[in-house]
């Protein structure tokens, strides 16, 4: 009851006291996974990020199969900075729901950031194709594309998108150089 109780004070924004009472669940059931996610992302949002880290591993050592505790964990490690170590927990997200585009985003953006801009287009490319009206996607896309030199495949992006947002098509045109300031 508590933990259901604590769904729905975060939707009404009280975060919290939905916090506490996830605490309180741990603490009668300390193998009880979801809550120990949930406990991550609401520690999350509010910027204490190692602490959400240590609960979103809690909740992997209890189940490993829980597709948004390893997206959630791989997505803190790549805010910090940490991208090689965010890896790992984008693909298994990806492993146990091959759909989520998010983790397909994060994965890429990763590996740009690792400078394996290949591997990064393979994985932005799929993002995009999961949720084609993603212009962020598309964005990140067109960048990797003009980093590799690869023009033909950077026009090609900016046409994708200028096709459902020409705001972000125009920033794509802009920063890459495909239209004059």
């Amino acid at each position: 009851m508590k933990f259901w109780l604590s769904q729905l004070l975060t939707q009404f924004r009280f975060k919290r006291r939905a916090l506490a009472l996830l605490r309180e669940v741990v603490r009668e059931e300390p193998r009880h996974a979801e809550a120990w996610s949930r406990i991550g992302f609401l520690l999350a949002g509010e910027g204490r990020a190692e602490e959400a880290l240590a609960a979103f591993q809690r909740a992997l050592a209890l189940d490993d199969g829980d597709a948004p505790s390893h997206f959630n964990l791989a997505f803190m490690l790549q805010r910090l900075g940490r991208h090689a170590e965010a890896l790992p927990g984008f693909a298994r997200a990806i492993e146990i729901a091959p759909r989520t585009d998010r983790a397909w985003y994060g994965l890429g953006l990763s590996l740009a950031a690792l400078g394996r801009l290949e591997e990064a287009a393979q994985k932005l490319e799929e993002a995009a194709r999961l949720q084609p009206k993603n212009p962020y996607a598309g964005y990140q896309l067109a960048g990797i594309w003009h980093r590799l030199g690869r023009i033909d495949k950077l026009r090609a992006e900016y046409e994708r998108v200028r096709g459902f947002d020409a705001r972000v098509a125009e920033v794509i045109g802009l920063e890459f150089g495909l239209l004059k300031k």
